[in-house]
């Protein structure tokens, strides 16, 4: 599914990162992954959707194109 950038959302898990060499975001398909195999999900899913459970339980939906500075 392709969304535009504007409407496209990852979860982000600051915890998940420290423990995991970076892999902050969450893939459907893998778990926690590095940015660019993160699920992206749309408005509409952010809002009916829970983030998955993540260390801390600090997982949190962000803007795709905000998430990119989490990148290491």
């Amino acid at each position: 599914m392709t969304f535009e950038a504007s409407d496209s959302w990852v979860v982000y898990s600051p915890n998940e990162s420290n423990l995991s060499d970076s892999a902050a975001f969450w893939s459907n398909e893998f778990g926690w992954v590095q940015f660019d195999q993160a699920t992206r999900f749309s408005t509409a899913e952010t809002q009916r959707l829970q983030p998955p459970i993540s260390t801390g339980r600090d997982a949190r939906f962000v803007r795709w194109q905000e998430a990119q500075q989490y990148c290491a």
